[in-house]
């Protein structure tokens, strides 16, 4: 899985994507006209030991479940959430995740009331 992290990367991508919400995670994404699957798994929170496990869980559910099917597509994600992901269930991560990544094939941005 390719990282994404330059700086002028995440800039193209929060001005020119487009975001999907669903519970406590966010995904921005912008569709590319050639090349690979880029990713980016931010966590946020006051300890570093939370951010990291924010990271480690969104990393995670998207490698197991989602990686095969978006691996050679050439789209840019950023998957983004704070420390209240820890109090949920990898189940329900996994479900609102694949809910948002379901909202990008179709390619319209809808809000966190109708993503649930």
């Amino acid at each position: 899985m390719e990282k994404l992290s330059h700086k002028k990367d995440f800039s193209r991508l929060f001005s020119q994507g487009k975001r999907v919400k669903a519970g406590n995670v966010r995904l921005w994404y912008l569709r590319k006209e050639e090349g690979s699957l880029r990713v980016a798994f931010v966590g946020k929170g006051k300890k570093a030991v939370d951010r990291n496990r924010v990271r480690r869980r969104l990393r995670e559910a998207f490698r197991i479940y989602y990686y095969s099917q978006w691996k050679d597509k050439p789209v840019d994600f950023v998957f983004m959430s704070n420390e209240k992901l820890l109090e949920e269930s990898f189940e329900d991560l996994v479900e609102v995740m694949g809910r948002m990544l379901e909202e990008v094939k179709l390619g319209g941005v809808r809000t966190e009331s109708e993503v649930k």
